[in-house]
């Protein structure tokens, strides 16, 4: 990325040029308007950033110039100025944003809100049935950039809020709904409200703003307590509507960021790399959970023990890179196998451990004799890859633990390749 800093003042460049290299920018220096336009002239930047007095003139007038420009009429500009009084709304130019002092915490604020594709849009979900305000808000959401799907009914917009499964930093997922509290039809604004938050995955969460023209204190604590985040007083400032919109949204953004975050960690910490399996650590960690709640809510709960055969030989004739992508190959085939509440795990080596929730001895043999057949057709890099596997099961009533499941699941794997592998073997915890 590309930055232009136009700034006379040699600490605040020095400054400047430290933080936006922090941030990963190339960055160009000048000092004087004339310089300045023979830059933008002939380079592309992501980011411009301007002193309000220059050597040769006022940055109102650079401003303007970038403002007109084919290439960067769009590139955010920072503004920076030391009269107090001074805000981007009383500028004769578009600014992206204005400071008044340098301050490394804003500029990198600024490069998030304007560079990084999280805060470049929202979805909204907007529901209000007055013809007047739909038309002016929807104007304004759509010229700013938003994505607006909207409905005059709480019943319309609870069906379309059901159907988009997604959240979180998801694309196409919802990143805030506005509604109007007295809607036309059986469901009012408030139900509207309860509806979302009582959603347990991500879409109960998202920021809810309302629309209500009734101004008492004890209505405001009833709408937060709600799980309302804002509200808007009719009549309705279309600055405020902007500025509340773009700070819950960016804030949902910046969550949402952790969360992927957290998300990506945890799949770090109990993935394996090669096969996309959990590893051995995840397994252990959740085995005890799958089988403790099993035997609290009086289900079965199976466990296949798999062992791919002769693979030393794999290793040893065509090289350790074949071995991996017979294995990678593999885990694909698992995990494509299973319904995603089994756990499909690898154990070490040619080794996977699955265990099957609400699944029953019978059914873990039938799904255990299907993947013996699918790792049979499989020929994985175009070699012939055969498997022996042990099945165990404890049913409801069984007091077995994971430890007494994997010795069964074990011997079952023994059993299978003493007597000619390729075959599945069912040891009974009874």
């Amino acid at each position: 990325m590309r930055a232009l800093i136009t700034e006379n003042n040699p600490v605040y460049r020095n400054m400047l040029e430290h933080t936006l290299a922090e941030q990963g920018f190339d960055t160009d220096t000048v000092d004087s308007i004339e310089i300045a336009r023979s830059y933008v002239d002939s380079e592309i930047y992501d980011i411009i950033y301007v002193n309000q007095e220059l050597k040769d003139g006022r940055g109102e007038q650079f401003v303007a110039y970038c403002n007109d420009h084919d290439r960067h009429k769009d590139t955010p500009i920072l503004f920076l100025t030391e009269n107090s009084e001074l805000t981007a709304e009383k500028l004769p130019v578009k600014v992206g944003g204005l400071i008044h002092e340098i301050n490394e915490h804003q500029i990198v604020h600024f490069i998030d809100l304007h560079l990084d594709p999280v805060f470049f849009e929202g979805r909204i979900l907007f529901i209000e049935d007055d013809e007047v305000v739909v038309s002016e808000i929807l104007a304004q959401l759509k010229e700013t950039g938003y994505r607006v799907t909207h409905f005059r009914t709480a019943e319309e917009a609870s069906a379309e809020f059901d159907a988009v499964t997604v959240y979180g930093s998801h694309a196409e997922a919802y990143d805030l709904v506005i509604t109007r509290l007295k809607l036309k039809g059986k469901m009012s604004g408030d139900e509207l409200v309860s509806f979302i938050r009582s959603y347990e995955d991500g879409r109960g969460f998202i920021p809810i703003i309302v629309i209500t023209d009734i101004d008492s204190d004890e209505r405001r604590i009833a709408l937060y307590q709600s799980g309302v985040n804002d509200f808007l007083q009719k009549p309705i400032l279309h600055e405020e509507l902007l500025v509340r919109i773009r700070n819950l949204i960016t804030n949902k953004r910046l969550l949402d960021k952790v969360h992927d975050i957290r998300r990506e960690l945890f799949s770090l910490a109990t993935t394996d790399k090669l096969t996309g399996c959990h590893n051995r650590h995840s397994l252990m960690d959740f085995s005890e959970k799958f089988i403790s709640q099993a035997r609290r809510h009086h289900y079965p709960i199976s466990m296949l023990v798999i062992d791919l055969d002769y693979f030393k030989m794999v290793n040893d004739n065509h090289g350790h890179a074949t071995g991996d992508m017979v294995l990678e190959l593999t885990g694909e085939l698992l995990n494509s196998s299973f319904r995603d509440g089994d756990l499909v795990s690898r154990y070490g080596g040619e080794e996977f451990v699955v265990l099957m929730p609400h699944c029953d001895g019978e059914h873990a043999r039938m799904k255990a004799e299907k993947l013996r057949i699918a790792i049979e057709e499989l020929k994985p890099v175009g070699h012939e890859i055969t498997t022996s596997i042990g099945v165990t099961s404890i049913e409801v009533g069984c007091e077995k633990d994971f430890e007494a499941m994997f010795r069964a699941g074990d011997e079952g794997v023994y059993s299978a390749k003493d007597n000619g592998r390729n075959q599945v073997v069912f040891v009974s915890l009874d």
